[in-house]
């Protein structure tokens, strides 16, 4: 290998591939690296699953397309399948490295240094308040020694990553000391841990032979389509041809290929969805022709991963299977439709869009029935990609769309599906189920969009809430001492109660609740046997808040035993 003159694309590319065969080695480790002793970490499988989008889409290239169209594919699908907070971080680290590519040929020592520095400040921007003391200090840190590797006389690339992952372990040994909340749980930051195994891993790549990271044989691989549900997705009558492709355009770039793209298939179907990355343009659309559509496709462009469905028939298997167990009459989908906002509004554009983040039947019927169109599956340990939130917002039909993540780890993803929209796309920054409620029902389908994100933000802001579930692990952080089975109340990303009796620690969330001047005190349970515990903690506590509205509802969320909103 070439050290002095650089990396070619292959070359490079087989570097990416070992990072992230690396970080699968490890992602169940980087999991366990969990603040709270909880079953949610998934810090190491939302990299794992975001990294591998962007494995997936230059796989769908020649593997000799030149560095500049695999490193648009890869940044590309890294931008679309990322998940969770570290999942979109670390698209935008990748982002970077593209931006600061360019049109070169070859990666030499200079340019990778750069490469890592402009990794950073992309992800710097892409986060409203960046933490110190996490994936984005040690990724910080990287590029600086990095950049201090260059000043040698006899650099290399080796060097260069040499400097870089020494420099991520140290910073990383040291992130229990920037941020007291890892310090207490006696681990280091999970999300610079996964950054860390992925630069080992390049490492690795650098210096292994070519079998011991081969590169993909056929020069067009199937990579798995959208996933959509047919029964909220498409409207009485005609389904048509799920249609998906990606154009290599040549000439036009970006936003620019984006506006064409658009443009010329807008007539030809609904639910269209089209993402640029430099000259690759990939489209999804629902059609009633789809050869109508690829050749449209071919006088913009070379064509590559076609795949069309025939969702009528899609339908009618999934009909045939799930009829009779659907509401009819005036079932939660019935009540989304009361304001208009129906996903499969054929008639034209309307004005409003809601999708919601949501686990559990019992919280999707409530979302449902508070008129929001498309829920999203996903919560804690099941964070959407952006693309599926982004493709949700396409299957409204709406103007403007309101998102609720109603996860802190789904934010993220939602803020870079809008990035990526067509400007219609809003996203509400709810924390909790509780907090999408609260957002939910302040929504006003008469008030303007400007007022109603307003009264959305404001309401989700009054929501206090918590969660409740057992211990894996034990441990100690502060004055709390946790054995494995454990019961947890966390509230606001805090740790508030620990007891061996759920309803102990329930009693207490809810009397915390209560002290903190809430009217309204509603506990949503997972499980039809612990509506009796619930039931039981509110005979006990209405006689001593007699001012105070006891309410519980199902949930069937997983994880989490109770989850608790008030206000």
């Amino acid at each position: 290998m070439r050290r002095q003159e650089g990396l070619d694309s292959i070359e490079f590319i087989r570097m990416l591939k070992a990072g992230f065969e690396e970080l699968g080695r490890h992602k169940d480790e980087v999991n366990a690296l969990n603040v709270f002793p909880v079953p949610d970490g998934d810090t190491g499988t939302n990299m794992y699953l975001s990294y591998s989008s962007g494995i997936e889409q230059i796989e769908g290239l020649p593997v000799d397309s030149g560095l500049d169209r695999l490193m648009a594919a890869f940044s590309s699908g890294l931008l679309m399948g990322a998940r969770g907070n570290s999942g979109v971080i670390l698209s935008q680290l990748f982002r970077g490295f593209q931006l600061a590519f360019g049109s070169a040929e070859r990666v030499d020592p200079r340019l990778l240094a750069d490469a890592f520095k402009s990794g950073v400040q992309t992800a710097y921007r892409a986060v409203s308040r960046p933490v110190e003391g996490t994936i984005l200090t040690v990724a910080r840190d990287a590029a600086a020694a990095a950049e201090a590797a260059l000043r040698s006389t006899r650099v290399s690339i080796g060097a260069v990553l040499d400097a870089a992952i020494a420099k991520a372990e140290q910073t990383l040994a040291r992130t229990p000391d920037m941020l007291p909340i890892l310090r207490q749980a006696g681990v280091v930051d999970s999300g610079g841990q996964g950054l860390l195994h992925i630069y080992r891993g390049f490492r690795m790549g650098l210096t292994a032979g070519a079998d011991a990271f081969p590169l993909w044989e056929s020069a067009v691989a199937v990579s798995p389509p959208l996933v959509y549900s047919a029964v909220e997705v498409h409207g009485d009558g005609e389904f048509g041809y799920c249609t998906e492709f990606i154009i290599h355009m040549g000439g036009k770039r970006g936003e620019e290929a984006e506006r064409e793209i658009r443009s010329a298939m807008g007539a030809h179907g609904d639910s269209l969805l089209v993402v640029a990355a430099d000259d690759i343009v990939k489209v999804h659309i629902h059609t009633l022709h789809p050869g109508l559509v690829l050749e449209e496709a071919l006088e913009h462009g070379s064509l590559d991963r076609v795949k069309i469905d025939n969702m009528t028939e899609q339908h009618h298997e999934l009909v045939q299977g799930t009829l009779m167990e659907q509401p009819i009459g005036d079932g939660p989908r019935d009540a989304a439709n009361d304001h208009g906002q129906s996903s499969a509004n054929r008639a034209g554009i309307k004005r409003y869009g809601l999708i919601a983040v949501v686990a559990g039947d019992g919280l999707t019927a409530i979302f449902r029935a508070l008129g929001v169109d498309e829920i999203v599956s996903g919560g804690q340990t099941m964070n959407p990609p952006t693309e599926e939130l982004l493709a949700a917002a396409v299957r409204t039909g709406a103007e403007h769309v309101f998102l609720l993540p109603n996860n802190s780890n789904v934010i993220l993803a939602a803020e870079q599906a809008a990035t990526v929209s067509d400007g219609r796309l809003r996203v509400i920054p709810t924390r909790s189920v509780g907090e999408g409620l609260g957002a939910a029902l302040a929504f006003q389908p008469d008030a303007d969009a400007d007022a109603n994100e307003r009264l959305m933000k404001e309401a989700a802001a009054k929501i206090m809430s918590g969660a409740i579930t057992a211990a894996v692990r034990d441990t100690s952080m502060g004055d709390h001492v946790i054995s494995e089975g454990d019961f947890v109340a966390i509230r606001g990303g805090e740790m508030a109660f620990v007891d061996a009796a759920r309803a102990t620690v329930l009693k207490r969330l809810l009397e915390d609740l209560c002290a903190s001047d809430a009217a309204i005190c509603t506990v949503f349970y997972a499980r039809e046997e612990l509506a009796k515990e619930v039931g039981e903690t509110f005979s006990e506590l209405s006689g001593r808040h007699p001012d105070v509205e006891f309410e519980m509802q199902y949930g069937g969320q997983p994880i989490y035993d109770f989850l608790l909103a008030a206000e």
